[in-house]
């Protein structure tokens, strides 16, 4: 602070000098919120990112032992996480305070950049317009990798009669895509176990190799039915860093637009994938029909 003026408080992942005019990180916490602002920006919602830091045994910033979605949501939209500081006036009972004069930046030391904040914001909009139930379970891993064949379009979870299926945006959206899906559950077991073969494996980088395998027993080979929430999140961050686009042809090699108004149908025989990892190379993969 060049005016050596003292301060009397900072933002929860930052501290003060012991003369109380500097502020400085404290570590523990600065990385929390990066891990939040990743999480954000990898499709997950406040609710989700919550429970994600309650079963991963992380420690509040406050008294409590639990994480809540309003203390995400609120730090997510906090524009001191890049170090804008807003001056506000407490007068007339105002206890949240009202701005007073404009934004004052880099008032802050950042503990991320402003394009990530833009960035998540954008990634909250979008939860926001699509949030499904609040429950412990990440529904979608390939969120924000997979693409349609057909119209290269997002392919999206969606409900069809109480079963969850990958389908195309377009088509949602009323467009006149291939009105073909692909059970997610299917898709999911199948992407996992072609990534996990040894072939497909050992162009992966160790460290990222040996997680991912570990990752994928936990979901696939356990027979047990109660996945653990933080290990799919784990996976759905690792898969963005190994994988940069998931490719789904619903239909096969068929690439004929269905009428709007057809029925979508689920797994058709012959329908396939393809994924681009790190290294720019295409692989593809049949599906088990």
């Amino acid at each position: 602070m060049s005016d050596n003026k003292k301060i009397s408080a900072a933002p929860s992942w930052l501290g003060l000098s012991e003369d109380r005019e500097r502020y400085l990180f404290i570590p523990e916490r600065a990385e929390v919120v990066r891990r939040i602002f990743e999480l954000a920006i990898g499709g997950m919602g406040s609710y989700a990112i919550a429970n994600y830091l309650d079963e991963k045994k992380v420690p509040t910033f406050t008294q409590s032992e639990t994480w809540d979605h309003t203390t995400i949501d609120y730090m997510l939209r906090n524009r001191a996480t890049y170090g804008e500081y807003q001056p506000k006036s407490f007068a007339d009972g105002h206890k949240k305070g009202i701005p007073n004069g404009p934004p004052v930046p880099n008032h802050y030391p950042a503990v991320i950049d402003r394009n990530t904040y833009e960035t998540a914001q954008v990634a909250r909009r979008q939860n926001l317009a699509n949030r499904g139930r609040k429950g412990n379970e990440l529904a979608n891993i390939f969120a924000g990798l997979t693409t349609c064949a057909y119209c290269g379009n997002e392919v999206v979870l969606h409900h069809v009669t109480n079963i969850q299926v990958l389908a195309c945006e377009q088509v949602l959206n009323g467009g006149g895509c291939s009105r073909t899906a692909w059970t997610y559950r299917d898709f999911e077991i199948t992407l996992l176990a072609f990534l996990a073969h040894p072939a497909l494996a050992e162009r992966l980088q160790g460290e990222q190799k040996d997680k991912l395998i570990k990752l994928i027993d936990k979901i696939v080979v356990s027979t047990n039915q109660e996945r653990s929430y933080a290990v799919r999140v784990d996976i759905a961050v690792l898969l963005k860093e190994i994988v940069t686009k998931i490719v789904v042809h619903f239909a096969g090699d068929v690439s004929t637009p269905r009428l709007p108004s057809a029925q979508i149908s689920k797994d058709v025989r012959g329908r396939y994938f393809e994924i681009r990892l790190w290294d720019g190379r295409l692989d593809k993969c049949l599906s088990i029909s």
